[in-house]
């Protein structure tokens, strides 16, 4: 049996069939033949936690489900039957598009975001760079040479105006396009891993983020009423500082309190809907105190903003509550509890 909890939607027999049928019923650590028919025969296992595709399930016979390195014996076996990349220079050229092709999309690497942010970054700063060597190529090929000459010059001319732009402006247009990638990432990963994680002595995550929340809370309110005049200015700095690391706290924590309610089945949330929300507005909040809001905007967008994330891990939290019988059962304990010392202590009294 698979060693995680799956997610809802998860088909077993189909994924035990399919991963028999591609190892055509062989141990994929041994390679001794086991019975398809007889469950006691053979286990299948997960090989990466929590990745619930055919690809990841394993088929292991009884004798080698028992060994603690069949996981490294099926990688190193894995690793053996997959094309070599070619080591010739011409054959490298060729293999090159697909090397990045499978760089980008997999779906299960580690720092999937970041990775497609630099190839993205990469990729807009040599179009930039090329443009006016195109512009140059173009104009001469199908106008004229002097046409191209002065293609390149307009381009030249063109990208120094962009280099020129204010600084606020160019801040508010990197965070608007980090929002639409991210948002993005965040539903393509809800699709890949619908699922989160949990080892057996997690603490519930939603805890350390309820900390988190009152920190940035007081904060952001803190700086509400400063730029509301009800408070003095001078506890601007203290209350940014509280504001940020809760907020700071916040988007590191929202992630794994949300996979781990998941994968324990508490309650179902769109991480998309939570995850997003909680982090940008951390960044959208950061982007209006270094440079300030947007042009059209007033002041008072900043401590605004500032409460977006603590407002939401705040909404999470209440949203959370009533589907968690754990915490319930904690709390109904508790109240029971303080009326039994309560009516312990009438009873001395009296």
């Amino acid at each position: 049996m698979p060693d995680d909890n799956p997610p809802p939607n998860y088909k077993m027999f189909e994924s035990f069939q399919k991963a028999l049928g591609r190892e055509s019923s062989h141990c994929e650590v041994c390679g001794k033949v086991v019975d398809g028919h007889d469950i006691g025969d053979f286990n299948v296992l997960l090989l990466e936690n929590n990745v619930f595709t055919a690809e990841n399930h394993v088929v292991l016979c009884r004798d080698c489900e028992g060994r603690d390195d069949w996981k490294e014996s099926v990688r190193r076996k894995r690793a053996a039957e997959q094309p070599q990349p070619p080591t010739s220079i011409r054959g490298k050229i060729r293999h090159f598009p697909e090397t990045i092709r499978d760089y980008v999309t997999d779906p299960t690497a580690r720092f999937l975001f970041g990775r497609r942010l630099g190839v993205f970054g990469i990729l807009v700063g040599g179009t930039l760079l090329l443009i006016p060597v195109i512009a140059a190529v173009v104009g001469a090929l199908f106008v004229s040479p002097d046409a191209g000459m002065q293609w390149f010059d307009q381009s030249i001319v063109a990208l120094t105006a962009i280099s020129s732009v204010p600084i606020r402006t160019l801040a508010w247009s990197c965070t608007g396009l980090l929002g639409v990638v991210y948002f993005t990432h965040i539903a393509e990963r809800e699709r890949n891993d619908p699922t989160g994680w949990a080892g057996e002595w997690n603490p519930p995550k939603w805890y350390a983020l309820a900390v988190y929340t009152v920190i940035g809370l007081y904060g952001a309110v803190t700086l509400i009423l400063v730029a509301s005049g009800d408070t003095p200015v001078g506890r601007r700095f203290g209350a940014r500082i509280f504001w940020f690391l809760g907020s700071l706290g916040i988007a590191y924590q929202i992630k794994d309190a949300l996979r781990l309610d998941l994968v324990r089945m508490v309650w179902e949330p769109h991480r998309e809907l939570w995850e997003f929300p909680a982090r940008y507005g951390f960044i959208l909040a950061l982007t209006s105190f270094l440079v300030g809001p947007p042009a059209s905007l007033p002041s008072f967008t900043t401590p605004l903003l500032a409460a977006l994330t603590p407002t939401v891990s705040t909404a999470y939290i209440i949203a959370r509550v009533p589907h968690d019988r754990v915490f319930r059962d904690k709390c109904i304990a508790a109240q029971d509890r303080l009326l039994e010392i309560l009516r312990i202590r009438n009873n001395d009294d009296n």
